[in-house]
């Protein structure tokens, strides 16, 4: 249980991660073709979270180039990809420092 809190907590706070790519979203439409098309400008999109990004910039809806859970898009597979992630790390920490901890005591 301790474990699912401290991987909950830490893929949170891997938010404060933040990159831009390799999502693209259009940030201004610049005109038309000759052929009456539009024609826009796609952008690299701010994202956070790591190693799986979960959090990405939604540009016109939000600030630009800042994240905020509220006003984004949160993607909910990849924060539980970072959870899992998270709490095999803690898990074997967990294990390797057990196991130390047990060659210790025989000594």
């Amino acid at each position: 249980m301790i474990l699912g809190l401290a991987a909950l907590l830490l893929a949170g706070a891997s938010a404060a991660l933040q990159r831009h790519g390799p999502d693209q979203a259009i940030f201004c439409a610049l005109g038309k073709s000759k052929d009456g098309f539009d024609i826009y400008c796609p952008k690299p999109v701010l994202n956070a979270g790591w190693p799986a990004p979960y959090l990405f910039d939604r540009p016109g809806i939000s600030v630009e180039n800042k994240i905020s859970i509220l006003e984004d898009d949160f993607r909910f597979w990849p924060f539980t990809a970072n959870v899992s992630f998270y709490w095999l790390l803690l898990s074997a920490m967990c294990k390797i420092a057990m196991s130390f901890r047990f060659v210790r005591q025989e000594r």
